[in-house]
């Protein structure tokens, strides 16, 4: 099974969650957005990749989020 990727971006002053066929919640602060993200994550067999855009708009490297990780 190809693992999930989960993107956390900043679009007009909101964040969002986003991935493939995915545009989920509005969040007005980016830690929300990010615990909402890793939930989704955890939940994709067999885990997922999260991909989270800093408050300057840089994206951060990939980091890999599965079940046997807290």
């Amino acid at each position: 099974m190809p693992e999930v990727h989960y993107g956390v971006v900043q679009q007009a002053g909101r964040w969002r969650i986003v991935g493939v066929h995915l545009r989920f919640g509005s969040y007005s602060l980016r830690s929300a957005a990010v615990r909402a993200a890793r939930r989704l994550a955890k939940q994709s067999p067999p885990g997922g990749v999260l991909h989270i855009q800093d408050e300057t708009g840089e994206l951060l490297p990939p980091e890999r989020v599965g079940d046997d990780q807290a």
